[in-house]
């Protein structure tokens, strides 16, 4: 306030009349000087109150009564002698000087003033939107920013969203978001828009905060417009957080999930091995002494059945990270013999050709892990073959490799990879049966060994699958 009303005006008037009323009267015992002095007093209220215009006039009108009621020759407001000049004078400096003084620190005190106020409202904003859980915290929060500054709204996407607000404000809105500062009414950019808009920020894509010109025409202030910078950056990261807690929620559902699933996978697992086992003995008992062939098929159903459960407990392990594996000197031919064996039932319907040398070296693997990858391998191969399957095994390099293949239908282009994923069946393929996860865990146990599991099109239009193993430290790698 410069200026003031014009009580402030007849205020400082009336003041410099009590006081010149009081050193006429009492000028014969206190003196020119002293009553020069007294002149200041109403200097100060119109100052201190910060209205420089009153304070100012105060000031003049001290200096002409003190000149026209006390200096010689009284009651004119002419000076006599150089000194009264001076006086006349300094007490105008003085009082313009303590004027000037006391309205700074009015100012000062009305600028710390308005910036705690400032910080109390941010604070308290900023505690609301702590109050609320995900974006019922910036909901209440623009219900805080409206009943004080207006009609808010929150613009989430500035190119489809704020055509409603017309097409000026529009525009304001969306340079808003893409130059991250203010637009629109009262800001430097668009200020004949009707809406002022604030970037969020942060990582709020292109929101931004719409507040509504304040009725009547006014214009905001500077501060104002400060202000609900600060509020939109609250708001945006009060939606930051939101995004993050829904995205920590969700997250925490599917490791929740995930880990239910794998308990239970693991649980049924052993908890059907026991009388699988059991009933896997019946039939091959009963297949012993009966030759007839739906005996035999059933013992080699419950020969996949009881792979199937070793696959369901071996994704359990991988997935738990409860996978050590053992590394120790594996004989390769051993292996592949002992898993042939185990495939039997399944093998019995394909020609096998096996060519593993039997000078093949030592391989570094463990070896319930190696039996596991190769009885996996052998099982799809010899599920989707149509005729025969094929084993061969050579070195090179330091390493052992090891070849699958079948005459099946193959593996479509592009999908080599996507085959080992879990409970993957290739549409287009002959890769459909299955439970999805045999290939799945033939490739953790292969990693898990720091061995090398790969699928390609084989010679005869197959698949043929590739198991590279390092050789045992000390071993000719020729």
């Amino acid at each position: 306030m410069i200026y003031g009303e014009w009580r402030d005006y007849l205020a400082g008037i009336v003041a410099v009349a009590i006081i010149t009323a009081i050193t006429i009267v009492w000028h014969p015992a206190i003196g020119t000087a002293s009553s020069a002095l007294l002149f200041l007093l109403p200097v100060l209220p119109a100052s201190v109150r910060g209205v420089r215009g009153a304070g100012l006039c105060t000031a003049a009108i001290s200096a002409l009564s003190y000149n026209f009621f006390l200096l010689p020759p009284r009651y004119t407001l002419r000076i006599h002698g150089f000194d009264n000049f001076v006086s006349v004078i300094v007490l105008f400096a003085v009082a313009l000087v303590t004027t000037r003084l006391a309205y700074a620190l009015k100012a000062r005190e009305r600028e710390a003033q308005a910036h705690a106020d400032s910080s109390a409202e941010e604070a308290q904003f900023a505690a609301i939107l702590a109050k609320g859980e995900g974006d019922e915290g910036v909901r209440v929060g623009l219900d805080w920013i409206s009943a004080r500054y207006g009609a808010v709204e929150l613009i989430r996407d500035v190119e489809s969203d704020a055509m409603r607000l017309g097409s000026l404000s529009a525009s304001a809105a969306v340079w808003a978001a893409h130059h991250g500062e203010p637009t629109g009414h009262a800001a430097t950019v668009m200020a004949a828009a009707d809406w002022s808009f604030f970037p969020l920020g942060g990582d709020s894509d292109q929101a931004v905060l719409a507040v509504a010109r304040p009725p009547g025409g006014a214009s905001r202030a500077p501060a104002q417009i400060a202000q609900l910078c600060t509020f939109a950056r609250l708001l945006g990261q009060a939606r930051d957080r939101a995004a993050l807690h829904r995205e920590r929620t969700e997250r925490q559902r599917l490791e929740d999930r995930e880990e239910l699933r794998r308990t239970f996978l693991a649980s049924l697992a052993h908890d059907f091995r026991t009388p699988l086992t059991v009933i896997r003995g019946g039939l091959a008992e009963l297949a012993a002494n009966d030759a007839r062939p739906e005996l035999r098929a059933l013992v080699r159903q419950a020969h996949r059945l009881d792979r199937m459960m070793d696959d369901l407990i071996g994704a359990a392990r991988i997935e738990s990270g409860a996978l050590s594996p053992r590394m120790e000197a594996t004989d390769m031919v051993d292996a592949v013999a002992d898993a042939v064996d185990a495939v039997a039932p399944t093998l019995a319907q394909r020609r096998l050709d096996r060519s593993v040398p039997a000078d093949l070296p030592l391989v570094r693997a463990d070896p319930v892990l190696l039996r596991h990858i190769l009885i996996n391998l052998l099982d799809n191969a010899a599920r989707h073959a149509a005729s025969h399957v094929s084993i061969t095994a050579s070195k090179r390099s330091g390493r052992v490799f090891l070849l699958i293949a079948d005459d099946g239908d193959g593996i479509p282009p592009g999908e080599e990879t996507a085959m080992f994923e879990r409970f993957v069946r290739l549409a287009g393929s002959d890769r459909t049966g299955g439970s999805g996860l045999g290939l799945s865990i033939a490739r953790g146990f292969a990693d898990a060994m720091g061995a090398r599991l790969s699928a390609e099109p084989s010679g005869e239009g197959g698949a043929r699958f590739v198991l590279d193993l390092p050789m045992l430290d000390g071993n000719d790698a020729a």
